[in-house]
């Protein structure tokens, strides 16, 4: 299907476009250069990708800043991170943000989103259609995405405000396609103090706790994880998704560096924390942190009580 997409993808919908985007990865292996804007804060990173008996495999370096290498072995993923502070389970970096995400029912999402083609573009040398997802609602941002005109594969994605103004944008500048042989490509590269660790294996998870939860959520967004962890303190998480936006909420013990936020945001992440407490009198940190707007984020967070 992905080898002759180019001649009909003109005439695909949006839907149709974005639900190739997952296959697109399974099937293509590729290598590449992209940036990374969140906010005022701008970072390049080096992703190599590849596909063998259809598994994934992946290595993501940072280009500046702190040396830092993401591998993806199948479901497994390994942080490699500079110096000795690697071990609390949230700090553990993100996938590349030109993820698709797995599974994602674009269809579903149309109750929230309205997705439209903006135009025929070209990013890191190659034809694209750019696609908008605008939200129905105040919960979400505006979403738009660049798809190769012949893969199906994501090479931009951006996230905009309510106002229009863009938050975040992740886009490729240069990329090659299908190129010979990755395997030394995928080796880690660091070396030295660092500290790996499997995500897999020092996270418990769970199906649900019965200790707390939030009393509303915008409409569409279901939990998907409750993991737990103990770093100086213990912390539980629960994320929560719609399919493609996600937040998560952190219960952890109270500590004098605990301090409250309105909401401060960096790019399209926001966070908010509050301070709540038992009938018992037992006080407790609860922090958002996610990609919905703030007002959004600060009606979850105060709904957030104790259960009995």
């Amino acid at each position: 299907m992905l080898a002759t997409v180019s001649a009909s993808v003109r005439a695909m919908t949006p839907i149709e476009l974005l639900s190739m985007l997952d296959e697109a990865r399974k099937q293509n292996s590729f290598a590449g250069t992209f940036i990374h804007r969140r906010g005022d804060s701008v970072n390049s990173y080096y992703i190599v990708h590849a596909v063998k008996d259809g598994v994934q495999y992946e290595r993501l370096k940072s280009l500046d800043g702190a040396p830092r290498e993401i591998i993806r072995d199948g479901e497994s993923v390994t942080c490699i991170l500079p110096g000795k502070d690697g071990s609390r389970w949230d700090q553990v970096p993100p996938l590349s943000p030109l993820v698709p995400g797995e599974n994602v029912d674009w269809s579903e999402l149309q109750k929230w989103l309205t997705f439209t083609i903006l135009s025929n573009v070209r990013i890191a040398g190659r034809d694209a259609i750019l696609i908008e997802a605008q939200a129905i609602d105040q919960d979400r941002f505006i979403r738009r995405y660049g798809v190769d005109e012949k893969t199906g594969l994501l090479l931009k994605t951006e996230i905009l405000g309510a106002d229009g103004r863009s938050l975040e944008l992740a886009q490729f500048t240069h990329i090659d396609i299908n190129p010979d042989n990755l395997d030394d490509d995928l080796k880690p590269t660091l070396h030295g103090k660092m500290t790996k660790f499997d995500r897999k294996h020092w996270t418990e998870t769970i199906k649900e706790s019965p200790h707390w939860k939030p009393k509303w959520l915008p409409e569409g967004f279901e939990l998907t994880d409750v993991t737990s962890g103990k770093g100086e303190n213990f912390v539980e998480a629960h994320t929560y998704s719609d399919g493609l936006s996600s937040f998560s909420i952190f219960r952890e013990q109270l500590s004098q560096q605990f301090v409250e936020m309105e909401g401060r945001s960096g790019g399209a992440t926001v966070a908010v924390s509050r301070i709540i407490e038992t009938e018992q009198g037992e006080k407790w940190g609860i922090t958002l942190v996610g990609e919905i707007p703030v007002e959004t984020a600060k009606r979850v967070a105060s709904s957030v009580s104790m259960l009995n």
